[in-house]
This record gives structure tokens, sequence and C-alpha cells, in this order.
């Protein structure tokens, strides 16, 4: 007899959101100088309820930035990032998941070097990430990054947020930008694992 295949989540969510964002970013790929902020607040109202299981939450989360110019084709990234869920549904489908680099940022999945795909979860999480861009021609830019993290359920009741970063990683890269988008491959690794990983980027992030 054929095993029924496992459905972990089925539910429909209905949500109330609110979003604020500022950017004066000069480039959305490679900024040289520029602020930036984007904010966002989820309170999920009602659910189809497929797991029998579900109670109000709300998920937050910011994003903030600045690119400083060093010389003319030489700048510093600095963005910092968190989030967190309210209330005490056990639902996790919304959690935050961060690894990997180079996808559509859909749901709560964070891009962080050093870590495959879907890597590190958790309800709560805080990012620094600091990434030094070096123009050595028109359009090819050779990149520098590393991003630092922690990431548990309820991090910011805890108050583990502030420690030392559970979770670190580093990469070098080259980025081209071409009619079709920044074309980008990353080498990164993370001393917390002996393994590395590339990742690859090909055209605009829609």
């Amino acid at each position: 007899q054929q095993a029924e295949p496992a459905v972990f989540e089925k539910s429909h969510y209905y949500s109330t959101f609110g979003q604020l964002v500022l950017d004066t970013y000069d480039d959305k790929y490679y900024p040289s100088r520029g602020l930036y902020f984007d904010g966002d607040f989820h309170l999920y109202l009602f659910s189809s309820d497929f797991n029998d299981n579900f109670k109000e939450f709300s998920i937050g989360k910011a994003r903030m930035g600045a690119a400083f110019p060093i010389s003319d084709n030489f700048s510093l990234l600095l963005e910092t990032e968190g989030g967190f869920k309210l209330g005490t549904s056990e639902i996790s489908s919304f959690d935050f998941v961060l690894g990997g680099y180079g996808a559509k940022l859909i749901n709560n999945f964070i891009p962080f070097f050093g870590y495959d795909f879907l890597s590190i979860p958790g309800n709560g999480f805080v990012k620094a990430m600091a990434r030094f861009d070096l123009e050595i021609a028109p359009n090819n830019h050779l990149l520098l990054a590393g991003n630092f993290s922690n990431v548990q359920d309820d991090i910011f009741r805890t108050g583990d947020w502030f420690k030392e970063p559970d979770y670190t990683g580093y990469a070098i890269g080259y980025g081209l930008e071409t009619f079709m988008g920044p074309l980008e491959v990353y080498y990164s690794w993370t001393p917390q694992n002996s393994d590395g990983n590339f990742f690859f980027s090909i055209g605009y992030w829609f």
C-alpha cells in the first residue's frame, strides 16, 4: 500500500500589514552612497487552520543600511537587520530562515554568507553585514563581505540577541553589471564549518 504524502502546512492565512521604506542608495545592487530603511509588520488574524493550532500572531522585521564612498572606485556598504515574532502561536511556517545568496527574497528567507540555503531557522534574529566593493573596471566589481548573526526562538525576550554572534560567514565575489541585471559569483565560508559554498546570481531580482 502506497504511503500518504506528508503535508506540513495547507492553511490559508489572512493578515493586515504595514510597510515603511526609505531608499536613497544610488544603485540597488552596488551602492556607493546613500541610506536605506525597510520596515515591515504583519498581523495574522485568521486562518483556515489545517493543523488545528492557530493563534493570532505577528511578524515584524526591519533592515537598514548606509553606503559610503572611500575613494572614486572603492566603497563600503554596512547593513543590519532583525526580525521577531509576537504571540504564542506554534506555527513555524513564517519563521526566519538564514542561509544562501542569490535567490528571490520570499517569505522570511534571509541571505547569509557561509551557510547553504535554509540552514539556520528561528522565530527571531539579528544580523549585521559589511561589504567592500572595488570597481576594478566600469561595471566590474570585486566584492569582499562578512556577515554575523544570532538566531533563535524568542531571542529578544531572552536577551541573547546582544551577545557575541553564534553564526559568522565571509565571502569573496565578482559582479558584472549587464542589461539583464547583475551577474554574480561568490565563494563563501564560515569558521564554524570546513565546507565552503559557491553562490551564483543571474539577472535582476524581481
